[in-house]
């Protein structure tokens, strides 16, 4: 799937870009190094569940070792990976929901790729599998992820108070979820 010239503008819509090319596409084993790298970029790691102690060699065994239910894309801009974003399918009586995640390099923040590969996720929620619900959970804090989620029709269902770690405390979590169209 390929947004050639589109970038996210301060606006609702998307904004002719210069000269980036967005694509998104499945992952990749050859992707791992570069997804290792930016998961662990400061303004990334603070805001995703990876530890600093992460090998190399278990981020590759994780894209390796993806299910049938797993579905992981990546944001290319001009040709190298700047995100990366994930959509796993419930099971058994849950089966008609998914959850999502999603980071972008902090050096492509705001250049259209996290809005290219949520909009990827979410066309395969919505039209190959058929899910009914889509949630995520994000940090309270985290503004510009949740205004993005936000405009893909996600709304904040609750807080998970003191959820998660980051930054050295404990942090608060949006709970966000988006019904099918």
């Amino acid at each position: 799937m390929r947004a050639r010239g589109l970038t996210a503008g301060a606006g609702s819509g998307m904004l002719p870009a210069m000269a980036s090319r967005i694509e998104v596409r499945p992952v990749r084993a050859g992707d791992a190094e570069a997804i290792w790298q930016i998961s662990r970029e400061p303004g990334v790691i603070e805001r995703i569940l990876t530890l600093p102690s992460e090998r190399l060699a278990d981020r590759e065994a994780s894209i390796r070792d993806l299910g049938p239910d797993e579905h992981y894309m990546v944001g290319l801009l001009d040709d190298v990976v700047a995100g990366l974003g994930g959509l796993s399918v419930g099971r058994g009586r849950l089966r008609h929901a998914g959850t999502v995640f999603l980071f972008v390099s902090a050096r492509h923040q705001g250049r259209g790729v996290g809005s290219a590969i949520l909009a990827a996720l979410l066309d395969l929620a919505d039209r190959w599998l058929l899910l009914e619900r889509v949630e995520l959970t994000v940090i309270v804090d985290n503004e510009g992820a949740r205004k993005l989620y936000e405009r893909f029709g996600f709304e904040i269902e609750g807080r998970r108070r003191r959820s998660v770690i980051a930054d050295g405390e404990m942090k608060d979590e949006w709970l966000m979820a988006r019904l099918r169209p």
